[in-house]
């Protein structure tokens, strides 16, 4: 079976075609997510991949902030 495109996996999320969980299973982060769901001790499950999720965009949001060279701190 063939992986979704990742626009059309957030068209399917947005529509609540699918949950949180399949969309990280179906997407680029799978092995990621099983692993920290094994780092943190908890299963797999819809509420673990939005938690999952939300962590992970604040981090790149928090890394995309301290990399841009407009931040200030660069100069």
């Amino acid at each position: 079976m063939s992986k979704i495109e990742y626009d059309e996996l957030v068209q399917l999320l947005q529509e609540k075609k699918i949950g949180h969980l399949r969309f990280v299973l179906e997407g680029d982060s799978e092995k990621d997510f099983l692993r920290w769901c094994e780092e943190h001790g908890v299963e797999p499950s819809d509420d673990a991949a939005e938690f999952y999720l939300e962590q992970t965009e604040i981090s790149a949001m928090d890394r995309q902030v301290i990399d841009d060279e407009d931040y200030g701190i660069w100069n």
